[in-house]
């Protein structure tokens, strides 16, 4: 008797077993038949087991040609398929299910098609089940599943602060930060813990809850960990960890907007008139009518100003038709001090009480300028 004809004989008494389970659901059958062939093969190579009639195991070969035509009879071994389902029960604590109502067509249909795909599945897999390479792996593969209970509860982590983002105020939702948000990724790790380790899985309505919860962690998995990457790398690159290279066509560098002098950026102009007097809310063009800006951040950035300790942001003025104008000198703004980050908000805003004011001019008063005719007049006798 060769090995494959034995296996035939395991298949045909795992399936009688399955068929003695018949009352309980796809699921619970597939929970307490897992690996039964594995088992069944694994039992049969056990040269200190008893022999079946005519049985010649798994790696023991025949002393004589005797006994190959004989009928394999399992049950010697493993006893009658009901007994051991019984004892399958018996040992998961599981109890023969009650008649159910006679279902719909449409249901009946749809636990059909998910009974034949699970017989797929399980006829699919059999030749890795059965192979010692393939319990090796699945050995493995059963090993790695507290890891997926901790992922699973970070998933779900990240997708419920990532959909309640604006509502509680987060800047990243993938590392907790508040006391909060630590203690519900502890509820959601202890929860997947639990479940899986089989907690609520006798009742069919949280099987197929938990069903739905494990489609969902797997299908968020991969955008969750792209987003946790891109935004390490965004942090990263912020705060000049490591330098960024992006490749693209060579061009040549456009001159900078604003306003330089000796190759230094200037952030504010103070226009003075002819007798040397600070004028304000002074707009300035240029030669083709564009306004003069000096600054182009729209008021994100922070500017340093020479004698000055707080850095400031600038904000803009308004014209009559309520367009910003970010031409009009002094700009005025508000010192660092006066400006608070609040989560959610791109700009920081200001603190109450704060109200824009033009910064320090470099001085309170500029040259006088002299008129054309006393520039041209000779000069005057110093008075005696």
């Amino acid at each position: 008797m060769t090995a494959p004809v034995l296996m035939d004989h395991v298949s045909a008494y795992a399936a009688a077993v399955r068929a003695h389970l018949a009352d309980l659901s796809p699921e619970q059958v597939d929970d307490l038949t897992d690996g039964l062939e594995a088992d069944l093969a694994e039992a049969l190579e056990d040269p200190r087991g008893p022999v079946a009639t005519g049985e010649i195991p798994i790696g023991r070969p025949s002393d004589t040609g005797a006994g190959r035509d004989a009928i394999i009879d399992l049950t010697q071994r493993f006893g009658p398929a009901a007994a051991y389902a019984a004892e399958l029960r018996s040992a998961a604590g599981v109890e023969p299910a009650q008649a159910r109502p006679r279902r719909r067509p449409l249901l009946d249909g749809a636990a059909g098609l998910r009974g034949r795909a699970a017989r797929w599945a399980a006829a699919a897999t059999q030749p890795l089940r059965t192979s010692p390479t393939g319990r090796a792996l699945v050995g493995f593969a059963a090993s790695l599943r507290p890891l997926w209970w901790v992922l699973r509860a970070w998933v779900l982590f990240a997708a419920l602060l990532t959909g309640s983002a604006s509502l509680i105020q987060v800047d990243q939702p993938f590392v907790p930060r508040t006391t909060a948000t630590w203690l519900l990724l502890g509820l959601l790790v202890l929860a997947s813990v639990q479940v899986g380790r089989g907690i609520g899985r006798r009742r069919r309505w949280t099987r197929r809850g938990l069903a739905g919860v494990n489609v969902a962690a797997v299908v968020l998995a991969l955008p969750m960990l792209a987003a946790f990457d891109t935004a390490v790398h965004h942090r990263l690159a912020s705060t000049g960890a490591y330098p960024v290279y992006i490749q693209g066509p060579a061009t040549s560098t456009p001159p900078e907007n604003g306003v330089f002098v000796d190759g230094m950026q200037v952030s504010n102009l103070f226009v003075y008139d002819a007798a040397g007097e600070p004028l304000s809310q002074v707009q300035i063009f240029d030669d083709r009518g564009r306004p003069v800006r000096t600054t182009y951040d729209n008021g994100v950035d922070s500017w340093s100003l020479p004698g000055v300790a707080d850095p400031w942001m600038f904000t803009p003025s308004l014209d009559t038709d309520g367009r910003t104008r970010w031409n009009v000198y002094p700009l005025s703004g508000r010192p660092a001090s006066e400006l608070a980050i609040t989560p959610g908000f791109a700009l920081p805003e200001p603190i109450e009480g704060s109200t824009p004011r033009v910064p320090p001019a470099p001085f309170a008063q500029a040259p006088a300028i002299a008129t054309t005719a006393q520039a041209t007049s000779p000069a005057a006798a110093p008075a005696p």
